[in-house]
């Protein structure tokens, strides 16, 4: 026998049964599966807190009449944006985008530093 094994068999035959190994011979898969279904429960529902929260406070604001100087004003300034409102995706998308291309003053630093540490890697 090698030096290896008479280690492991001097570990394995020393030690005395315990509890750990009575609590290991019971397998408890519905706890796991339980705490997995509790997870994805309460994900769930977080995410349906938060859009319903959003619902009830980010309300548009009112439309005004049609000859209200208000809404001439905020016509004037969408002219130049979309009216097309952007969701989540779509702004992390455009802003990575900024990012990688490197518009931005942190976007820079993001492509400086990538390229430097695959200079560095190889």
């Amino acid at each position: 026998m090698s030096g290896c094994d008479e280690e492991q068999s001097v570990l394995t035959t020393e030690l005395p049964p315990t509890d750990l190994d009575d609590c290991l011979r019971v397998r408890k898969w519905w706890c796991f599966l339980l705490s997995s279904i509790f997870t994805f429960l309460a994900g769930l529902l977080a995410v349906l807190l938060w859009r319903a929260f959003a619902f009830l406070c980010c309300r548009k604001e009112p439309e005004l009449a049609p000859n209200d100087p208000k809404q001439k004003e905020q016509k004037a300034s969408r002219q130049g944006k979309q009216d097309f409102e952007g969701t989540f995706m779509t702004e992390a998308k455009d802003w990575a985008g900024e990012l990688i291309s490197g518009q931005t003053t942190t976007g820079r630093i993001l492509v400086s530093r990538t390229s430097s540490m695959s200079w560095a890697m190889g």
